[in-house]
């Protein structure tokens, strides 16, 4: 065989392999946008296949703001990972007020996105006309100085890029998305997204089949107590006026009202081991004020039969005082919290009924006439439970001692 033949044939070979690798590409880059596994291009969902989304960690804004505006629901679900995992945008409450809902809530994330979001669906014209904010007090702590609302103004929608295309439509890694979520779709306890925005973190149960909820309360206490000691005892500046948070939740409330829009401010409901660990930490007087803060806030908004209504969860309840199991209970599954800081969507169900005017006796909604009394008498309970031995105080002695006399 000559120089000449050999040439041929390494041509061949190489436009054979070139043709191989594309239609390779290509086929990969099908099946990602067929399976979708952020739910962002709109593809079918087929049962057994890929009607169930996984919960990634990557592109959550996207994957919130491509459902939530091809939803475009009337009634928005704002908030950190609280909010995704406890408020249900598909509960029972919701759906017999006609309230259909979307869960636009991101984890880790402050009111400065839920304040974007709510943008963004004025631009696209779907503006909800009902919200319910999830606000955290550990959002405050440190008082960190107001950021530039003018340069959050000027942030886009999310939209597909270069890079998107590139990472999760034909990479490995959009391919990794893909089988993942075929995977799931016969899983016993799968780590989802629903099509709504909630992730309902079913992957827990199993969690607590292999651990148990002790240990899950555990860990999440001595994270917070890391957490929330690096910040300073704050919710203001020392130079005093609006935080970063308070401003934008302050202009999230604005731009909810200015459509006439129903705006609820939720005070998260924590589990009792939270609110004696602030207690505990020297915060307890500072939650107290952060509240009446809200409440200020809220008036500032409100008007002749136009009220934005503040509720608190956080206080001391049948539900917040769920006995956590001992160390080495694997079999007990929680009814209302997963652990101190993330609650279950049967609380959260029972939080939006409350404040849809249901009287099931959780939480209580403040303003101007009942906070102080209220904050004070919910300090006094907090302290009251400190003072009796329990199970409950032995554990947050083991996290954090008491001070001696």
């Amino acid at each position: 065989m000559g120089p000449k033949t050999h040439a041929v044939a390494d041509t061949v070979y190489l436009r054979w392999m070139l043709a191989t690798a594309t239609l390779l590409v290509a086929a990969v880059a099908l099946f990602n946008v067929l399976i979708d596994p952020l739910g962002v291009f709109g593809s079918p969902r087929i049962a057994g296949l890929d009607s169930l989304k996984p919960h990634l960690d990557h592109y959550r804004e996207l994957t919130h703001w491509k459902a939530a505006k091809r939803l475009c629901a009337k009634t928005g679900i704002f908030g950190n990972s609280r909010a995704e995992i406890g408020l249900n945008p598909n509960s029972p409450p919701l759906r017999a007020h006609g309230l259909a809902a979307y869960d636009h809530a991101v984890p880790g994330t402050g009111a400065d996105l839920s304040y974007l979001q709510l943008k963004w669906l004025g631009e696209a014209g779907c503006m909800p006309d009902t919200v319910f904010l999830g606000i955290d007090f550990f959002d405050f702590l440190g008082g960190r100085a107001p950021g530039n609302m003018n340069a959050l103004d000027a942030e886009p929608a999310p939209r597909f890029d270069a890079h998107f295309f590139e990472e999760e439509v034909f990479s490995m890694t959009g391919l990794e998305d893909s089988i993942e979520t075929v995977s799931i779709q016969h899983a016993r306890h799968p780590d989802v997204l629903t099509e709504f925005g909630f992730n309902p973190l079913d992957n827990y149960v199993a969690e607590v089949e292999q651990s148990g909820a002790y240990t899950l309360f555990r860990q999440k206490a001595q994270d917070n107590i890391a957490n929330w000691r690096r910040r300073a005892p704050l919710i203001r500046p020392a130079t005093g006026g609006m935080s970063d948070s308070e401003q934008e939740v302050d202009a999230f409330v604005a731009r909810a009202r200015a459509s006439n829009g129903k705006v609820y401010l939720m005070i998260y409901p924590y589990h009792a081991e939270a609110r004696m660990i602030v207690e505990r930490l020297g915060l307890g007087a500072l939650f107290a004020e952060w509240k009446k803060q809200m409440v200020e806030l809220a008036a500032r908004h409100s008007g002749p039969g136009v009220a934005v209504e503040v509720w608190d969860f956080s206080g001391l309840s049948a539900q917040t005082l769920e006995p956590i199991p001992p160390p080495g209970d694997r079999h007990t599954q929680l009814r209302w919290f997963w652990e101190a800081g993330h609650f279950k969507q049967a609380l959260g169900e029972m939080a939006i009924d409350r404040m849809l005017g249901a009287p099931n006796g959780f939480g209580v909604r403040l303003d101007g006439t009942n906070v102080d009394e209220w904050v004070a008498r919910d300090r006094a309970q907090v302290q009251a439970l400190m003072a009796a031995p329990s199970p409950l105080l032995a554990e947050v002695d083991s996290l954090l001692p008491a001070a001696g006399p």
